[in-house]
């Protein structure tokens, strides 16, 4: 009779050959679910199961890499940028190291280096993931896993409190004496894109504004200015953009077809990059603290890799928001929290 591998319990239990060695092994890194579902199917097959001392000796801190991964969509952008040095920070202070992946904003490329990275790291931070929820789910099943900027239900979640910041930009697009405002969005796999939009729509509601949304877009300076054309067919004179660097795209777009910022239009970005506050004119932008959401990741990435946070923890959205208040609102400056 053929002998049962772990590729054979594997493949009939639905999970990755190393998902089955660490829930055989007993080292604590798979979901006590998914370990007794596994025990389960290699019990079924005839697999034959550790010994006692083989869990014991797999299950030494010695197995641990000491390690964090970190996976971004792009490690040029200063926003995930400044989420990676608050992270290394907070790892080094805990005693790990940290391994940095990027995705390339591809849902292949993101599985791909996730993939790589799970088999060298204790837990991972995944910075605005782009695959699915079940994807993620998945993952979170085998291995430590902290997804920020996006809420995934029954993993552990951290976003930002989007609703203080887009509250004070509608305010003063109706104080500025605006009716209808346009939404540039991002491209619509990006969970963080959708919800801005969402969070816009409530708060413009609430001041009696319309909202008018030109999607999909691509997170760029280029992104932003593709947006000019289909915005001049019906200017609302109020825009929010999905990130900085689409509202400057925008703005210098717009610059060369006439229009100038605050006369013709008012603009908002996201993200509050020092190109913001170096823009012409100053651009407007909704500060997400990028270290308060490296650091609250990190430290429930750790609590989950010991075991602190159960199976069912959803979501910590404890990171503020709040209006960066410049040039291209027009009249005004510094915080809208002053």
């Amino acid at each position: 009779m053929k002998k049962v591998t772990i590729r054979d319990v594997a493949k009939a239990a639905g999970v990755s050959p190393s998902t089955v060695s660490r829930a055989l092994s007993a080292t604590d890194r798979v979901s006590s679910e998914t370990t007794r579902r596994i025990v389960g199917v290699a019990e079924r097959l005839g697999y034959k199961l550790p010994s006692a001392e083989e869990q014991t000796s797999a299950a030494r801190p010695d197995s641990s890499s000491h390690l964090v991964g970190i996976v971004v969509p792009d490690v040029t952008d200063q926003y995930a940028a400044a989420i990676v040095h608050s992270v290394e920070n907070e790892c080094f202070g805990h005693g790990y190291g940290l391994v940095i992946a990027e995705s390339r904003d591809s849902v292949a490329w993101e599985r791909m280096v996730l993939d790589k990275t799970m088999s060298l790291v204790d837990g991972v931070i995944m910075v605005s993931p782009k695959m699915s929820n079940p994807m993620l789910r998945d993952y979170a099943e085998d291995h430590p896993l902290v997804v920020t900027n996006r809420n995934v239900r029954n993993v552990t979640s951290i976003v930002v409190d989007i609703s203080t910041g887009i509250g004070q930009a509608a305010d003063l697009f109706a104080v500025r004496g605006r009716t209808r405002v346009t939404y540039l969005s991002g491209p619509n796999s990006v969970w963080s894109s959708g919800a801005r939009f969402r969070e816009l729509q409530s708060a413009c509601e609430r001041k009696g504004l319309e909202v008018v949304q030109l999607w999909p877009g691509e997170p760029t300076f280029e992104g932003g200015a593709a947006y000019v054309d289909k915005y001049l067919e019906d200017p609302t004179g109020a825009v929010m953009a999905f990130n900085d660097a689409m509202a400057l795209g925008f703005m210098a777009r717009m610059r060369e077809r006439g229009f100038e910022c605050p006369r013709d239009y008012l603009i908002v970005g996201f993200n509050d990059d020092v190109t913001a506050q170096t823009s012409t004119p100053p651009l407007s932008s909704i500060r997400m603290s990028a270290n308060a959401l490296g650091v609250n990741a990190t430290r429930l990435l750790l609590r989950r890799m010991a075991g602190g946070v159960t199976e069912d923890f959803a979501s910590y959205a404890a990171v503020p928001s709040s209006l960066a208040v410049r040039d291209s609102l027009g009249g005004f400056h510094g915080s809208s929290e002053e």
